[in-house]
């Protein structure tokens, strides 16, 4: 989607505008927009995570969000979307938590999830450019964490990942 630019803030609102033509559409979430990634297997498609713990996946060319997932019993601080996993979302939150999603067009599933009890608040995720699985997190006192997906049964068996010395 080169060229189209999204926003948001804490009006409840995100918006994408194109630079080219100076279209724009804006949708009003359930909460204050708290991050926001484009989507890496649909190039028209982004996720917003909201301050009531929602993750909403927008599709640029519709008027009403695709699906909303309750993620979090806290605002979604931080979101990433795998380049190497096709359908991988990933959320962190304030209530200590990581989770790992699988996207669809029109849904999502959690296939597993992660608490850092030792974090006051996580705030941001990047998953590892050269190791797919590779998960940093940002939190509040525990400072970067990794957390290598790939350990995760469900995880493996959900996005095909061999087991490690397989």
């Amino acid at each position: 989607s080169s060229g189209i630019n999204a926003e948001y803030g804490y009006d409840h609102t995100c918006s994408v505008l194109d630079c080219r033509t100076q279209n724009g559409r804006s949708w009003t979430l359930d909460g204050e927009v708290e991050s926001i990634t484009w989507h890496r297997s649909s190039p028209f498609s982004f996720v917003a995570g909201t301050s009531e713990g929602s993750a909403v996946c927008v599709d640029i060319r519709q008027e009403k969000p695709l699906f909303t997932i309750a993620a979090h019993d806290c605002e979604v601080s931080g979101l990433a979307m795998s380049r190497h996993l096709p359908g991988l979302l990933l959320t962190c939150s304030a209530d200590k938590s990581v989770k790992a999603w699988s996207l669809t067009e029109s849904s999502a599933s959690c296939v597993t999830a992660r608490e850092f009890a030792d974090s006051v608040s996580l705030h941001t995720i990047s998953l590892c450019p050269d190791y797919p699985s590779m998960l940093a997190i940002g939190g509040l006192q525990c400072g970067l964490q990794l957390w290598d997906l790939a350990t995760n049964r469900e995880f493996r068996e959900a996005f095909n990942i061999p087991a490690q010395g397989s």
